[in-house]
């Protein structure tokens, strides 16, 4: 099985979490698409089946599918990546631009999940807020699914990391030799001459 790939691999990075966001976010552009061609349908029912309105219909029908494709195409692309060095946050904006910010995971000090709403309720799933030292603003991983999962195993990631640096720095540094004093030369003090008494 081929290992997925992610923006700018690195040598020898492994990829330990490959998230999206959830796909609980394509129910209501669905849902407009649907409700779209539900209306066009009963003005067709009760109006009269015209040419006029016919067209309307495969219009709004040809609208709404171009409408959820470039939905749909958004929402996949949009994707995160955890792995053993740092998070690769890939968002796709529109269908021809794109936003990745990537962030080292020895700059993480801080890391919190939120679920809100009923749809992130029931569906598990909500924001992962990254802090780094440093920056004023949280990167946040919108919209994942599974956020608490995702969260707690950042939070031991990042856990380890920290206590590697601190036992890192806490082993016992060998011994110096004790620097031995210098032995300066003596100064050289002339002698009073002596007067021989007759």
């Amino acid at each position: 099985m081929k290992e997925e790939e992610f923006p700018e691999q690195r040598e020898g990075e492994e990829l330990i979490i490959s998230a999206g966001k959830h796909w609980y976010l394509l129910s209501w552009p669905l849902a407009k698409v649907f409700l779209g061609l539900v209306l066009v349908f009963i003005v067709l029912r009760f109006l009269g089946a015209s040419i006029y309105f016919t067209i309307a219909f495969f219009l709004w029908a040809g609208i709404g599918l171009t409408y959820f494709i470039t939905t749909y195409i958004i929402w996949s692309k949009s994707k995160y990546y955890v792995t053993d060095q740092r998070i690769i946050r890939n968002e796709q904006l529109t269908l021809f631009a794109k936003k990745i910010t990537e962030i080292d995971l020895s700059n993480i000090h801080n890391v919190t999940y939120e679920v809100s709403g009923v749809g992130g309720a029931t569906f598990n799933f909500g924001n992962v807020m990254l802090q780094s030292y440093g920056a004023p603003k949280p990167i946040i991983l919108k919209n994942v699914a599974n956020a608490k999962n995702i969260q707690k195993k950042l939070s031991a990631m990042i856990s380890d990391i920290n206590n590697s640096a601190a036992n890192g720095s806490n082993q016992k540094r060998p011994e110096m030799p004790t620097p031995q004093p210098v032995s300066h030369p003596k100064k050289y003090v002339p002698r009073k001459p002596q007067i021989e008494k007759e």
